[in-house]
């Protein structure tokens, strides 16, 4: 099955896609560094979406203009899956949940990067549903 691969600009609340659709994750990350022109200090992403979103790159800091400092030189790739939980521990009603996420060492997956990619993530319903 073949995936498209898109810009997401995690600087607007919710994160929004930018609108080209690209075949690789190198033609996206090639298309990322043409969108910093155009968005020169946000804070972009890519999204593999095979619909749902599958996967999502926290690219190296000279490919997006904002963001949280990470220090990795190439595009960090985690399943949407694991982001799901992640977010979802992140707002848990469980201190011992929260404690948990916030000892992890996930220097790319703020809570408030999960908070603009929830509707990506598809967990936006998911959590007003749950008590």
């Amino acid at each position: 099955m073949s995936s498209t691969y898109r810009v997401l600009c995690l600087s607007h609340d919710p994160a929004i896609i930018i609108d080209r659709d690209f075949n690789t994750p190198d033609d996206a990350v090639d298309g990322a560094a043409s969108v910093l022109a155009e968005h020169p200090h946000c804070d972009l992403m890519i999204g593999r979406y095979s619909y749902p979103l599958i996967e999502v790159a926290c690219l190296p800091f000279a490919y997006r203009g904002g963001g949280p400092g990470c220090s990795h030189k190439h595009g960090k790739w985690v399943e949407s899956e694991w982001l799901r939980l992640l977010a979802l521990a992140y707002d848990s009603t469980d201190p011992r949940m929260v404690e948990a996420a916030k000892k992890g060492r996930f220097s790319c997956w703020t809570p408030e990067r999960l908070r603009r990619l929830r509707p990506e993530l598809g967990i936006d319903n998911e959590a007003r549903e749950r008590p």
